[in-house]
């Protein structure tokens, strides 16, 4: 057997089963593969990809893949349409790191209400910037509104940790949560404007989907309520950065935590880099090392299932 790995960290080729085959490959900078790369997965019969695109031409080049195994929820950047006309399965994980994204984004949260990345890089710098930090605003997280806009695993993780913080929960999704997956999480569900208006702090969670791209634009950002917080560990192309950055710097929107951006690595003079109150990381809301290794965990057992010729689990075309 063989393996394809389409990843930005090569490392997790180390766990390769003993006595298989291995080659690992990166899209280049334009999303592509060289003929040189596309040759080398010719003969794989698994792909194990993580935020590398998997276009047609992948496909074209290994028509005897058996499985793509995203390493992750998101499976944005396969060509599904492209898996089904070639008969190739793709698996993602949907359960590996709900938990540890939510926990990300209550950090995050609570990184620019109470200004720490400012405050962290000011101290280092030899100030005392006590007077600075208080006039930019800090506040507290109890009593505020938390918008989730998108209530599936991830959205609902936030929720729970967020209920001991005594702040009101409000959502919006395409169909609102049963009864019974409501009322533990002390949410309420309304649309989404109501709850950009409302809303002190909004996270977001929803799919990157062609529905919800760009799904915050302009417009959307300007109902925000001037002052409040957004947070994004979902998708960057939901959001309207230049949007963003623009009012920011105004003022408009006081802060914002940013795990997810359109493109990554985000160019080096990406508009957020340069704004004051926010706090930016590299797409490392789900990568502790203990979702790693439940990750590591459930990549092996679909990758012998498919081997065997077995039932594959959270099998999405």
């Amino acid at each position: 057997m063989k393996i394809c790995y389409l990843l930005q960290n090569p490392g997790l080729a180390s766990r390769t089963p003993e006595g298989w085959e291995h080659t690992v490959i990166s899209a280049g900078a334009d999303g592509g593969y060289s003929a040189e790369d596309l040759a080398k997965i010719a003969d794989a019969d698994l792909l194990v990809v993580g935020l590398e695109p998997v276009p047609e031409s992948v496909f074209q080049a290994a028509s005897g893949l058996r499985l793509v195994q995203r390493l992750g929820v998101g499976f944005d950047a396969i060509d599904l349409d492209a898996a089904t006309r070639h008969g190739v399965p793709v698996c993602n994980m949907p359960d590996f790191n709900a938990g540890t994204v939510a926990e990300h984004a209550i950090a995050l949260i609570l990184a620019v209400t109470r200004r720490l990345f400012e405050s962290t890089m000011l101290m280092k710098a030899g100030y005392w910037p006590l007077g600075a930090v208080i006039a930019g605003g800090i506040y507290d997280l109890q009593g505020k509104t938390v918008g989730i806009v998108g209530m599936g695993k991830i959205g609902r993780e936030v929720a729970r940790r967020l209920r001991p913080f005594g702040v009101r929960i409000l959502y919006s999704d395409k169909q609102q949560l049963s009864t019974a997956e409501e009322e533990p999480l002390d949410a309420e569900y309304v649309s989404l404007d109501y709850l950009l208006a409302e809303s002190d702090i909004v996270s977001l969670h929803a799919p990157l989907t062609s529905e919800t791209h760009g799904m915050l634009g302009r417009s959307e950002l300007e109902l925000m309520k001037p002052g409040a917080l957004l947070i994004n560990t979902a998708r960057g192309a939901l959001v309207d950065e230049a949007a963003l950055a623009e009012l920011l710097r105004d003022g408009r929107v006081a802060g914002a935590g940013v795990d997810v951006f359109a493109d990554e690595p985000p160019n080096p003079k990406h508009p957020l880099r340069g704004c004051r109150n926010v706090v930016l990381t590299p797409h490392t809301a789900g990568q502790t090392r203990e979702a790693m290794e439940r990750m590591v965990e459930m990549m092996l057992e679909n990758v012998h299932r498919a081997a065997r010729g077995e039932e594959l689990l959270h099998r999405v075309v």
